[in-house]
């Protein structure tokens, strides 16, 4: 059993939009800050012929508020900041008693070239 620890993360709010040309970009603005509890960290690398693809699962934890509510009611137009990396949520588990909600994230690193 890995070893949860408390650290300070930032909810972030995503915008999608698109140009003229049909590029497509996000923008990401801060919501707030608070802490969450981090527990099974986990880190993978994939490795093709020609490319090697990193890929990180981190499970957070929060308190059940009305911004967590906003969360989970719409994971797609959040992201979350923790260590300096974006991380976009996967999947939500709430708690039966409505306490506390788990957050299943990922990040993908970009291809490096084996």
């Amino acid at each position: 059993m890995a070893i949860a620890r408390f650290e300070n993360i930032s909810i972030n709010n995503l915008t999608f939009s698109q140009n003229a040309f049909g590029e497509q970009s996000t923008a990401q603005t801060v919501w707030f800050q608070t802490r969450a509890r981090v527990s099974d960290v986990a880190n993978s690398v994939r490795i093709s012929e020609k490319y090697r693809v990193y890929a990180d699962l981190v499970e957070l934890t929060l308190n059940y508020t009305p911004n967590v509510k906003s969360i989970v009611d719409n994971q797609h137009l959040h992201s979350i900041t923790w260590r300096g990396n974006d991380w976009r949520i996967t999947d939500c588990r709430e708690s039966n008693d409505r306490m506390s909600v788990m957050f299943v994230c990922y990040r993908n690193d970009p291809g490096v070239a084996v």
